[in-house]
């Protein structure tokens, strides 16, 4: 581990959620004017956070782990990690402007990936923006390897209808932990990425709680029917009104360029006009071409590119 003699690196504390929210807000700036942000909505789910963390933590599936750093008793970046079985999963690393190029994200990984070898997990994964330089070849360093790319696509949605589904194809309503959710989600995953990810897993009773106590603005689930079985998944979900409503369509790859991923897709355009909402957001893996294709003439744009990148441990 490099270590730094000027940080401290501990475990989250409520006195940490302010400037933690601050420094976020900067460091990922360049997200949240693309996609849109809710501060106070973060804060909110930050103090209820940290006020619950020394509990959560000694779960046997806690919902976070949070390392933050101290330099001269004031908090300048943190790592925040979903420790799930076999790998945890970093979904938040952040330093304070001031702050950077001194090493400090680097420690704070390291603190991070060390706590995830002591639970016995054998790998971490993240996702970083392909444009984000320093952070890519930091991770590289690291030893992080890429696995995946994608598509984080942006629309301003506009009034207009949806086409009818391709015949035999219907919509139906799901329950959000319909254990055939689990099954779709792997079986829609690209090979690489399912040999890395392993099995998908419902959030604990902890994290369900969370979700209802902050529960997002809008939201639907719908099962895709074929001759009455499960072949995709559609969602919508809007956080807040400040946020870009987030669009997912997973089809078996047996399902796929069938002429489904448009009207898909147009229904949720359709459902975030309709709402109001000024912004929608998708996520399409750089590999699949019909997905792509069906945003593209829609007039999604692709606004960033995420390497998905897997480190041993």
């Amino acid at each position: 581990m490099h270590a730094r003699a000027d940080l401290s690196v501990r475990e989250l504390r409520p006195r940490d959620v302010r400037p933690l929210v601050a420094i976020a807000e900067e460091a990922f700036s360049t997200e949240q004017t693309a996609f849109g942000s809710d501060t106070r909505r973060m804060a909110r789910e930050g103090r209820f956070m940290a006020w619950i963390y020394p509990v959560q933590r000694g779960l046997p599936r806690p919902m976070a782990v949070v390392v933050t750093g101290i330099v001269d008793g004031r908090p300048v970046g943190a790592v925040i990690a979903d420790p799930r079985r076999g790998s945890w999963y970093i979904n938040t690393v952040m330093v304070g402007r001031d702050h950077r190029r001194r090493g400090y994200a680097r420690a704070l990984v390291e603190a991070m990936c060390a706590r995830a070898v002591r639970a016995g997990a054998r790998h971490a994964l993240l996702h970083v923006r392909e444009d984000n330089e320093p952070a890519y070849k930091l991770y590289q360093a690291l030893g992080f390897a890429s696995f995946e790319r994608v598509h984080r696509m942006l629309l301003e949605p506009s009034v207009g209808g949806a086409a009818p589904l391709p015949e035999g194809y219907a919509l139906e309503p799901r329950r959000r932990f319909d254990p055939r959710v689990l099954a779709i989600n792997d079986a829609c995953r690209e090979p690489a990425s399912a040999a890395v990810l392993g099995p998908s897993r419902f959030p604990g009773l902890l994290e369900r709680a969370v979700g209802t106590l902050f529960p997002p603005e809008d939201r639907a689930r719908f099962a895709v029917v074929h001759g009455g079985r499960w072949v995709g998944l559609w969602t919508y979900v809007q956080e807040s009104p400040a946020e870009a409503a987030h669009v997912g369509v997973k089809l078996l790859p047996e399902h796929r360029g069938k002429g489904l991923e448009r009207p898909l897709l147009e229904r949720a355009v359709a459902r975030g006009a309709a709402a109001g909402s000024e912004r929608m957001t998708v996520g399409v893996s750089a590999t699949e071409t019909g997905p792509l294709e069906a945003c593209a003439a829609l007039g999604f744009a692709s606004r960033f590119v995420f390497a998905g990148m897997a480190c041993g441990l």
